[in-house]
């Protein structure tokens, strides 16, 4: 990452955590309160405290108020041994099963010293992909007409992305046939706000 691009990505951070602390100790000549820095730079009070904390336990160096990795942190991963994994992807190919269909089939297996959550299998199809000639032999199947069949799903979006706070999710509707896709933002995972999203889908 060059410095130009940390510098854009932390210039924002540095400015609000530097007048945060001007205001903790009574000295800004900009903001009285925190409310009024969270106003003026479109930020919550929540995010404007977890990176001060970062920022003061770092030496107040500016790398500390770089965007950080979501997901589990290292080692926190459950991995399998090169003969587990292979037996996964045996099941995978001759089966033609998915990662659900694995987690239920090798549930309890002897020869498994952890049992693998459906993430792990999951991961384990990506370390080994397909090659060139398996490629060929799969013939995609595609609908013939529009509407025929479709695909959906939501997708969760971080509070963090709003100002408010609120919790929101991204409805998905791709169509088989045509390859469109219709996505809506939706407050709720409720079967009656879903099923409007699928039908405004459908017209649109």
């Amino acid at each position: 990452m060059t410095k130009s691009i940390k510098l854009g990505l932390t210039s924002k951070w540095l400015l609000v955590v530097q007048e945060y602390e001007l205001v903790k100790q009574k000295r800004s000549k900009n903001f009285e309160t925190a409310e009024q820095i969270c106003q003026a730079y479109k930020v919550h009070r929540k995010d404007i405290r977890k990176y001060y904390e970062r920022w003061i336990k770092s030496g107040k160096n500016m790398e500390a108020l770089l965007p950080q990795k979501r997901g589990p942190k290292p080692g926190q991963l459950k991995t399998l041994s090169r003969e587990e994994e292979r037996t996964i992807v045996k099941i995978h190919r001759r089966l033609q099963a998915n990662e659900f269909e694995i987690f239920h089939l090798i549930k309890g297996n002897s020869n498994f010293k952890v049992a693998p959550s459906v993430s792990t299998i999951y991961r384990t199809f990506k370390h080994y992909p397909l090659n060139k000639k398996r490629k060929e032999k799969i013939k995609r199947y595609e609908k013939r007409y529009p509407g025929e069949l479709s695909h959906s799903d939501t997708y969760y979006l971080f509070k963090t992305l709003f100002i408010e706070r609120i919790k929101y999710y991204l409805f998905g509707l791709l169509d088989d046939c045509t390859r469109l896709c219709y996505v809506e933002l939706i407050e709720n995972l409720g079967s009656s706000t879903v099923t409007k999203a699928f039908f405004n889908g459908c017209l649109e």
